[in-house]
């Protein structure tokens, strides 16, 4: 009986990592990159020295924020509006919104932009997972999940 129950946990598994394969295969490098640039470019002053770091985190919270919205993307497939959609997983939304506020934080000395870069970061998250979700409708409904 537990080898039914393994099997099936490394199939659904398996099943997983194949989607957001396929669905990373749609994100340029280049469009992340100059959207970081684009988004951040105010709050790089201070943190130049590290500025490759900076970039790697927020590509890693806007792949992750990506994968989420692509993920969810199958409740809107079966009828649920956008909205609705993105309730559902808001809280997984918003840690990634903190983790990246955070991780800017750590790095900013001055609370003079805080408010701004708070912004900055939910509006970017929110734009990739947008962009996931938007993505996951669209394999879904063409059927290349």
């Amino acid at each position: 009986m537990d080898n039914v129950i393994t099997v099936f946990k490394e199939r659904q598994r398996h099943k997983r990592l194949e989607f957001e394969r396929r669905v990373l295969i749609e994100i340029s490098l280049k469009e992340l990159s100059d959207n970081i640039r684009d988004m951040f470019s105010p709050f790089f002053s201070e943190a130049i020295l590290y500025k490759g770091d900076v970039e790697n985190v927020c590509m890693d919270i806007a792949i992750e924020a990506y994968l989420l919205g692509a993920e969810y993307s199958k409740f809107s497939y079966y009828g649920e509006p956008m909205s609705a959609v993105h309730k559902r997983c808001f809280k997984l939304e918003k840690a990634l919104i903190e983790a990246l506020f955070d991780y800017w934080l750590f790095w900013k000395t001055s609370a003079v932009y805080e408010e701004s870069l708070q912004i900055t970061c939910d509006v970017f998250v929110s734009n990739w997972w947008k962009a996931g979700c938007e993505k996951g409708m669209m394999r879904r409904r063409l059927r290349l999940q």
